[in-house]
């Protein structure tokens, strides 16, 4: 396998595009999608159960790791309308504020 000069190929768990490098902030929860919430879930919950971290940033990533569940419920949630209109047969697509406003009825 050929390999180019100063182009090193990604090792086995390296960070992804969508993983914060460890000096700049993560991305806001909103802008990510599901795969990229749940990928940063995965590793919040195994950095707490490592208990390597302070109490502070423990209760940091313990409010992290919530915000990434309840965003990713709520991508589930939009997903699953969307099903159900398909299957509805009908043709419109809800949008994020109507399927908000059916939740909250």
């Amino acid at each position: 396998m050929e390999q180019k000069i100063g182009v090193k190929p990604k090792a086995r768990g390296a960070k992804s595009e969508a993983e914060p490098q460890d000096n700049e902030a993560p991305k806001p929860v909103g802008e990510l999608s599901f795969e990229q919430a749940m990928a940063e879930l995965e590793r919040v919950v195994a950095a707490l159960e490592s208990n390597d971290a302070p109490l502070a940033d423990s209760l940091a990533a313990y409010q992290r790791g919530a915000a990434l569940m309840r965003h990713a419920q709520a991508i589930l949630s939009h997903v699953e309308a969307e099903i159900e209109v398909v299957e509805a047969g009908q043709s419109a697509t809800l949008s994020r504020a109507e399927l908000i406003a059916q939740i909250k009825d």
